[in-house]
């Protein structure tokens, strides 16, 4: 199966928005593929195996995000604050997770709708848009 999107480019797009953003990563489900990049400069607080973990756990917590999706919608995005870090995640296709780290001085709703024109722009469905990606 080859990748019809770009994520390299997307994560190098959403790390320049702005300087705050520690980390970009996009999770493929159907080849269980990890691209990431992080902001230069950056000490990564978690190593790959333990990265592509939080992303399988991610990936199952949207899959019960949309549970009542037929009466409530889809999700869209979602916003987490820890301690250290915040995290925004998104999906970028039908079978891939977007997943943003913040300095936790930068709240992810302050970027969220650049990192969402950058997803439709690095789409390889004309006709995406997060409400209508199902990850199943």
């Amino acid at each position: 199966m080859t990748i019809c999107v770009d994520y390299n480019s997307l994560n190098d797009e959403v790390l320049q928005l702005n300087p705050k953003i520690r980390y970009a990563g996009v999770y493929h489900t159907g080849i269980v593929q990890l691209h990431e990049k992080m902001q230069k400069g950056i000490t990564r607080l978690f190593d790959k195996e333990k990265t592509q973990d939080t992303f399988i756990h991610a990936y199952m917590r949207w899959k019960t995000r949309q549970h009542d999706s037929s009466v409530i919608g889809e999700p869209v995005y979602t916003m987490t604050k820890y301690g250290k870090i915040n995290r925004l995640t998104i999906p970028c296709s039908s079978k891939a997770l977007l997943m943003v780290n913040t300095e936790p001085e930068l709240e992810p709703h302050e970027i969220v709708d650049d990192v969402i024109k950058l997803i439709k722009k690095y789409s390889d469905d004309p006709n995406y848009t997060p409400k209508q990606v199902y990850l199943g």
